[in-house]
């Protein structure tokens, strides 16, 4: 072998080593690129997933605390609604008893007493007396219901007393067309104002009043 052909072997073994080299060298980055570029994909992938696992969870939570909401408030919207029944109960049989209870009361000389004042004393400060004064009261009545009341109209002198059949307790007064009307079914005239009157009463002594009735 002569030299220069040894020389033209060396270069060529040089350059394939060389070329081996650099093909290791470019192998080896492209599998370190790759491994990065699947770390990166498997991270992301890992992030991905934990953000949708929390987005699941919080949405899973926020279903369950609307379920748990929506429950309480329908329980106590039948409890509220319980409540309003047997409240209404209440009032409704209050409301029935009233009139045998004014009916009892008048029959006191006490409570009778404080009825026709409270009658004469509603009636000066509504009525105008220029008008004629008519005081009426069953037919029924003894003469002590009207002689409290004229006595509690005093200064109303001249006041007509009319006797009326079935008026049953009480009494009305009449000026005119106005009238104070304290007889069982005026004083039950207005059952929206009695029944919360009832109301406050039951509050007042430490009843439960949860709301008022519809």
């Amino acid at each position: 072998m002569n030299a220069p052909q040894s020389i033209v072997e060396a270069q060529t073994d040089a350059l394939l080593r060389r070329v081996a080299r650099e093909q290791e060298t470019r192998c080896r980055q492209a599998r370190e690129s790759a491994a990065e570029q699947a770390r990166t994909i498997v991270d992301r992938a890992w992030d991905e997933a934990r953000a949708r696992l929390r987005q699941a969870v919080m949405e899973e939570r926020r279903s369950i605390e609307q379920t748990l909401a929506d429950r309480r408030a329908a329980h106590e919207t039948t409890a509220r609604r319980r409540s309003q029944s047997s409240l209404r109960a209440v009032i409704d049989e209050a409301w029935r008893s009233l009139p045998a209870a004014l009916g009892s009361a008048w029959l006191s000389a006490d409570a009778r007493a404080r009825w026709c004042r409270a009658a004469c004393s509603a009636a000066m400060a509504a009525l105008d007396p220029a008008r004629g004064c008519t005081l009426e009261i069953d037919t029924d009545a003894s003469g002590e219901v009207e002689a409290l009341a004229l006595e509690s109209l005093g200064t109303w002198a001249g006041a007509r007393v009319e006797r009326v059949r079935g008026l049953g307790p009480g009494l009305r007064i009449r000026c005119g067309r106005a009238c104070v009307d304290a007889t069982v079914p005026g004083l039950l005239a207005s059952r929206e104002r009695i029944e919360s009157e009832l109301l406050a009463e039951m509050e007042r002594l430490g009843e439960p009043t949860p709301e008022a009735p519809a």
